[in-house]
Order: structure tokens, then sequence, then C-alpha cells
């Protein structure tokens, strides 16, 4: 009897060993779950802001556009798409002492993004702008 008691008992203890080890791997599935969509959220929210800005900038809703960017840079003051939307869009109605501000901002937080992205736009402002 005594026996059957202890080999009750380890049975017990081998199934809540069990239940805790797949209480655990199922947290850490949930918890890799909400990382993941978190994640995939995220990025979803910043595409949104590029392509909702592309489509203004391509539609020509350069006043909307400039209205936008500002928007999101009081949320995200070190948004460099903001700041390479703004110069593109002053840029296009030709005031280029803003469009170079902006482009020279875009590059303050992105160097890396002189060469490509911002330095065409510097290269026909750099004889237009004068620089103070």
């Amino acid at each position: 009897m005594e026996t059957e008691i202890t080999l009750l008992q380890d049975i017990k203890t081998a199934l809540l060993v069990l239940i805790i080890v797949v209480s655990i791997g199922v947290v850490a599935t949930v918890v890799r779950a909400v990382i993941t969509s978190y994640r995939a959220v995220k990025s979803e929210i910043d595409n949104m802001f590029y392509n909702s800005a592309s489509a203004m900038y391509e539609s020509g809703d350069l006043k909307e556009l400039i209205e936008y960017c500002h928007e999101h840079i009081k949320k995200k003051p070190n948004e460099a798409y903001a700041y390479w939307f703004l110069g593109k869009a002053h840029f296009q109605m030709k005031e280029l002492d803003k469009a170079d501000e902006y482009f020279h901002k875009a590059v303050e937080i992105y160097p890396h993004w002189e060469k490509e992205s911002v330095g065409p736009f510097l290269e026909i402002l750099s004889p237009s702008v004068i620089h103070h």
C-alpha cells in the first residue's frame, strides 16, 4: 500500500511538473505572438505615413502634404521621411529656401541619405539657395 501511495505521489509530482512546463511553453508562445503582432502593426503604421505622403505628393496635393508632414513631426520629431517629403513639396512649389532647410534636416537625421535620397535635390538647390 505504501508503494502505491509513493507511486501516486510521484505521478502527481510528474503531472505538476508537466503542467508547469506546458504552461511556460504556452506563455512563451503567446508572448512571441504578441511581440510579432506589435512589430507588424508598428511597421504598418510607419508604412501608412509613407504611403499616404507619397500619394499626396504624386497627386499634387502639396499643401495637404505639408500639413500632414507637420502634424506627423509633432508626434515623431525625428521622422526623416516627413522632412524629406516637406523638402520635395517645397521644391515643387519653388520655395527653395524651405526645401533646402527640410532636406538638410532629413540628412541631419539620416546622414546616409545625403548621397542618394537628398543629394540630387541639394545639387540643384546649391546654386539657387543663398546659405546664411
